[in-house]
C-alpha cells in the first residue's frame, strides 16, 4: 500500500510483510478521509477490503497516541466479529495491540475476567453481548471510545438490534468518529445519526461484482435435492484441493438435513454444516475446516453470507431464492450470499434454484439489481440414471432419520448434542449451565451404581 494514501511507514511495512501490494478502491477512498477525522458511510462490494478501510486508520491514529478503550467495532454475527479481530491482530501484533472480542457462545465469566484484568485498545463484538455486559457489569466502560464502527450496518440498523444499539450509543461519548460500512445501502443507513458524513461508494445500492457469473435454474421443488447431488457429483470429478462450494439454505433445520444428505452421497469429511443453532465451538471448527481446505463443501444458513472472507470459493448454490419480509431485504440477502465468491478480483459462479413458488421473488431480486439473471437449462438427472435415483432416495431417507435423531437427542440430552436444535443450548445463563452439569453428573454416578448425588453437589445447582 502506498504512502500516498496517508498510511504511515510502519504500517506500510507491516502490510508488505502480510503480502498486501496495493489499496483497493474503497481503501484508497476511505483511508485518507478517515485520517482527516471525518465520519464515513462506505458502500462497496463484498470482498473489496472494507475491513482494512477502517482498521488501518484506527490503528494509525492509535499508534500516534496510544490509549485503551480506543475503538468499538460492532458486527451482526459472531463469526464476522472473530474475523475482524484476526485482521486487527495481524495488523497490530508488532505494535502490541490488545483486542477483545465479546460475542455469544463464550462463557460470560471469562469475558468478565478479561475485562477486569486486562486493558484493551480495541473492543469488537455483537450488539447482544455488548449490551449484556453494559447491563450486568461495570467492567465495560465506553466513555473513552474515540471510534465507533458498524460493519454490515444495514443488518443492524432498523431491525432487531435497535434496542441494543440505543443502549450502546447512550454509553458512548458524543465526541467520536463513526464509520458505517456495508455492501448494500438502506434508508436506515442514510438517515443514521452521523456528523456530516462523507459518503463513499464503489458500487450501486444493490450490485454484484463484475467477475461473478450468476444464473438460475427453474425446476420442480421436489427435484432440488437431485440437482444439488448431481452438480456436486460432477464437481467432485474435477475437484482440486483448493476448490470450495457453499450451499445456502433458508433455515437451520434445512442445513442439517441437506448436510446429512450430502455427507451420505460424498465423503463425510468433505462436508461441514454451519448454522445459528450450533454451539459456538462447533461453528468455529466448521468454518475453520472449510477455510483451511480440510472440507470443500459448506452447507450454511445466511449466517455465512455476511462479511466472512473465505478464500477461493468457486461456487455458490442458493438452494432456495432468498425470501424476506421486504423486497429490499431479499435483494440484500442475495447480494451477500453470492458475494462469498468472486472476491478480490477472482472469478466465481453462483447458481440459484428457482421453483414455481419462488419465481416471484427472483423477479424482485432482478428488479433491485437492475438486470436479468440468465437461466440455465434443466433436465432431471434421475431420469437417465436409475442408480442415482436409488442412491439419492437412500440419502434423503438417511438425512431425514438424522434430523429426527438429533431432534430426539436434544429433547432427551440437551447438554451432550453436537448440533443445537433446542433453544436451551443457546443460552449462556449461568444457572442453566450448572443445572446441565448436575444432570450429567447424576447420570454418570447412577451408572457407577450410586443412587443419589451428595447434598453438596445438589446445592451447586441452586
Amino acid at each position: 500500500m502506498r504512502l500516498s494514501t496517508g498510511v504511515c511507514k510502519e504500517i506500510c511495512e507491516t502490510l508488505a510483510e502480510l503480502g498486501w501490494k496495493s489499496a483497493t478502491e474503497i481503501q484508497a477512498k476511505a483511508i485518507p478521509v478517515a485520517l482527516r477525522g471525518r465520519d464515513i458511510v462506505g458502500l462497496a462490494e463484498t470482498g473489496s477490503g472494507k475491513t482494512a478501510a477502517f482498521a488501518i486508520p484506527i490503528l494509525q491514529t492509535l499508534i500516534m497516541k496510544p490509549r485503551y478503550n480506543y475503538a468499538l467495532i460492532l458486527t451482526p454475527t459472531r463469526e464476522l466479529a472473530l474475523q475482524i479481530k484476526k485482521h486487527f491482530m495481524d495488523l497490530g501484533e508488532k505494535f502490541g495491540l490488545r483486542v477483545l472480542c465479546l460475542v455469544g457462545g463464550q462463557y460470560v465469566e471469562d469475558q468478565f475476567r478479561s475485562l477486569r484484568t486486562v486493558k484493551h485498545h480495541i473492543i469488537i463484538g455483537t450488539p447482544g453481548r455488548i449490551s449484556y455486559h453494559l447491563e450486568n457489569s461495570k467492567e465495560l466502560i465506553l466513555g473513552k471510545i474515540r471510534y465507533l464502527v458498524l460493519d454490515e450496518a444495514d443488518q443492524m440498523l432498523g431491525g432487531n438490534f435497535d434496542t441494543q444499539l440505543e443502549l450502546i450509543l447512550s454509553k458512548l461519548p458524543e465526541k467520536r468518529k463513526t464509520f458505517m460500512y456495508s455492501a448494500t445501502m438502506t434508508s436506515s443507513i442514510q438517515t443514521a445519526c452521523l456528523r456530516m458524513p462523507v459518503r463513499l461508494e464503489t458500487s450501486s445500492k444493490y450490485t454484484t461484482v463484475d467477475k461473478l457469473d450468476h444464473a438460475f435454474i427453474f425446476l420442480p421443488e421436489q427435484k432440488r435435492d437431485a440437482y444439488v447431488a448431481k452438480l456436486l457429483a460432477d464437481l467432485e470429478e474435477n475437484v482440486t484441493s483448493e476448490s470450495r462450494t457453499i450451499v445456502f439454505t433458508a433455515t437451520a433445520r434445512e442445513s442439517v438435513r441437506l448436510g446429512a444428505m450430502l455427507k451420505y452421497l460424498t465423503s463425510s469429511d468433505r462436508v461441514v454444516v454451519l448454522n445459528g443453532l450450533m454451539r459456538q465451538d462447533k461453528r468455529g471448527t466448521a468454518l475453520e475446516r472449510f477455510r483451511s481446505g480440510d472440507a470443500s463443501i459448506l452447507v450454511a444458513t445466511d449466517l455465512a453470507s455476511r462479511g466472512l472472507d473465505i478464500p477461493d470459493v468457486d461456487l455458490i448454490v442458493n438452494y432456495d431464492v432468498p425470501t424476506r419480509p421486504t423486497w429490499s431485504e431479499s435483494a440484500k440477502t442475495y447480494v451477500h450470499r453470492v458475494g462469498r465468491t468472486a472476491r478480490a478480483g477472482r472469478p466465481g459462479r453462483a447458481i440459484t434454484l428457482v421453483t414455481p413458488y419462488s419465481a416471484t421473488h427472483l423477479k424482485i431480486i432482478e428488479s433491485a439489481l437492475g438486470s436479468r439473471i440468465p437461466q440455465l437449462p434443466w433436465s432431471d438427472p434421475t431420469q437417465s440414471n436409475p442408480s442415482l435415483s436409488i442412491t439419492l432416495n437412500k440419502a434423503i431417507l438417511h438425512a431425514k432419520s438424522v434430523c429426527c435423531f438429533l431432534f430426539l437427542i436434544t429433547l432427551l440430552y440437551p447438554e451432550v448434542t453436537d448440533i443445537a436444535v433446542s433453544p436451551v443450548l443457546r443460552s449462556n445463563d449461568k444457572k442453566q449451565r450448572k443445572l446441565n452439569k448436575t444432570k450429567a453428573k447424576k447420570r454418570k454416578m447412577s451408572q457407577d451404581g450410586q443412587e443419589n448425588l451428595s447434598a453438596e453437589s445438589l446445592s451447586e445447582s441452586d
